[in-house]
């Protein structure tokens, strides 16, 4: 299956290890931005996002990924967003927070070259993919059913990115958890897909992101790529 949405499929291929320059590495404070007025430190990368009354607001592109970064490269966070995505869509699509992203190179579909993209689709499905800086792309975890999605109004997407650890939860409910080091640092940002021929609308509620400390387990959980149970 497809990183973009469940009905085109593509094969996983082996991380690159290609990361952005270490030069870029340097981390901001957190933010905190509820759209109330104002979207300082937002931009655009594809598509246009603009202020509603209480939401930062975008018209997908059909046949598109369509995103939005925040000013700074963060290493290790927690990073949430409030989002609703609707319109004249099979629910099937892509809605993503991204990470430990490049939004400065970008693919003809829109994909940060590279990237995570945490990932739920309105008909109750998540994923977690890699996109590597040659553009080659892989799933961390394929598209797997959830029952913790609302189909419409707004979801609560969490992730937490410390070191290679990875954990992702909707709506207060654990996704997956696990180990991923391909990317180490870069900006964050959200995005969604829409499929040819299709509409769609995303508002963004609030984004926050929080710098995090050292993960103090005294030894890792898991391999590379494997999900940690709970």
């Amino acid at each position: 299956m497809d990183r973009r949405s469940l009905l085109t499929a593509a094969a996983v291929v082996p991380v690159t290890g290609l990361l952005l320059p270490e030069a870029a590495h340097a981390a901001p404070a957190g933010f905190n931005s509820t759209f109330n007025g104002s979207k300082a430190g937002w931009s655009n990368v594809r598509g246009t996002w603009t202020l509603k009354p209480g939401n930062l607001y975008s018209r997908g592109i059909p046949g598109m990924r369509v995103s939005t970064k925040r000013t700074g490269n963060y290493s290790d966070f927690y990073y949430a967003v409030r989002m609703r995505r609707r319109g004249n869509s099979t629910g099937v699509a892509a809605n993503a927070l991204v990470v430990r992203g490049n939004p400065g190179s970008v693919d003809g579909t829109g994909n940060w070259k590279p990237c995570y993209l945490f990932q739920y689709a309105n008909q109750g499905w998540y994923s977690v993919w890699r996109i590597n800086a040659n553009g080659t792309e892989g799933a961390v975890v394929n598209w797997t059913r959830t029952s913790s999605v609302f189909s419409t109004g707004y979801n609560f997407v969490e992730v937490w990115v410390d070191g290679d650890y990875l954990d992702f939860h909707i709506n207060g409910t654990h996704q997956w958890s696990g180990y991923d080091s391909a990317l180490s640092f870069g900006q964050v940002g959200i995005s969604y897909y829409t499929e040819p021929s299709k509409t769609a609308e995303c508002f963004i509620d609030s984004a926050s992101l929080t710098i995090i400390g050292p993960r103090r387990e005294p030894c890792r959980l898991g391999a590379a790529g494997r999900a940690v149970p709970g």
